[in-house]
């Protein structure tokens, strides 16, 4: 393990590669949570880990923004390896009646024009051909070039029979590398609306303004889910929730509601993860709604 590979020296400041540690430390990771510890220990680990080779590396402590962010990031790979690894004991369970499959998206990004995806990378998830007359994704077609919004952290998918041989060996190799878009990037432009059962945000942050880029996503799909027809779920996942998250989270109307007369809830569930058992609940309702 090569820890001079943790650290890269940047002007005035030391980079921490969070996720270089979390790779280099995955095995012991992995242990932990089969052992049930509790994800706030987890990372409390990795930071004194990172602390202790920093200082021996170059004598003092790291900026403690540096480590909150690596920490925010560690969450988020440890989020993505519990929900793999339940998900691939899920399909276990279900005996093929149908495959479940959790994934990560790429950051939205402006639409290059050179080529035919668009901003959203949720919707870059059906085929281009869903948008035309007559065809599944027609209602939103005259927006879709309009759509702009932060990628949602993960999707939870029922997928085709068909695709179970290459997705299987691509749901193990996640669980195991969190780091990696491989599902995402081989279900590009193959999926239909009705293959996708729920939407993830995983809340890394406690600054209270980090909420709200949630909500206008959920806003933005909620409103796309009620035009296809769909009964997308939104779902906020966080290993710390404050009393105002909750609040917000569990009352929120949707905007589109507003315009019906309608109080449709903006987020469908809340769930504060602290342990690996603390997903299992989750995904269970998310695949049987």
């Amino acid at each position: 393990m090569n820890h001079e590979l943790w650290f890269t020296p940047r002007k005035n400041k030391i980079q921490i590669n969070g996720t270089i540690i979390y790779k280099d430390l995955s095995e012991k990771i992995i242990e932990k949570l089969n052992d049930n510890l509790s994800v706030s220990e987890i990372i409390r680990w990795i930071r004194e880990k990172t602390q202790y080779h920093f200082r021996e590396e170059y004598g003092y402590d790291p900026q403690v923004g540096s480590l909150n962010n690596s920490a925010g990031r560690w969450n988020e790979l440890i989020a993505t390896t519990i929900l793999s690894k339940i998900i691939l004991n899920v399909n276990q369970q279900l005996e093929n009646s149908f495959y479940v499959v959790t994934f990560q998206l790429p950051k939205s990004r402006l639409k290059n024009k050179n080529n035919h995806q668009l901003s959203s990378q949720i919707l870059n998830l059906f085929h281009p051909s869903s948008f035309n007359k007559g065809q599944l994704l027609e209602q939103i077609s005259q927006f879709k070039d309009q759509i702009f919004m932060p990628s949602p952290d993960y999707i939870i998918a029922v997928i085709p029979q068909k695709f179970i041989p290459s997705i299987q060996p691509l749901l193990q190799h996640q669980a195991e590398n969190p780091d990696n878009l491989e599902i995402y990037q081989f279900l590009e432009s193959k999926l239909k609306p009705n293959n996708i059962k729920a939407i993830i945000s995983l809340k890394t942050s406690n600054r209270s303004d980090r909420r709200y880029q949630p909500l206008f996503e959920a806003a933005m799909l909620k409103a796309i889910s009620y035009t296809l027809h769909q009964n997308w779920k939104y779902y906020m996942v966080s290993s710390e929730l404050s009393s105002a998250d909750n609040t917000i989270f569990e009352t929120a109307i949707a905007p589109h509601g507003l315009v019906l007369g309608k109080n449709l809830k903006l987020v469908d569930g809340t769930y504060n993860f602290t342990q690996k058992e603390d997903l299992l609940k989750f995904v269970k309702e998310a695949i049987n709604d």
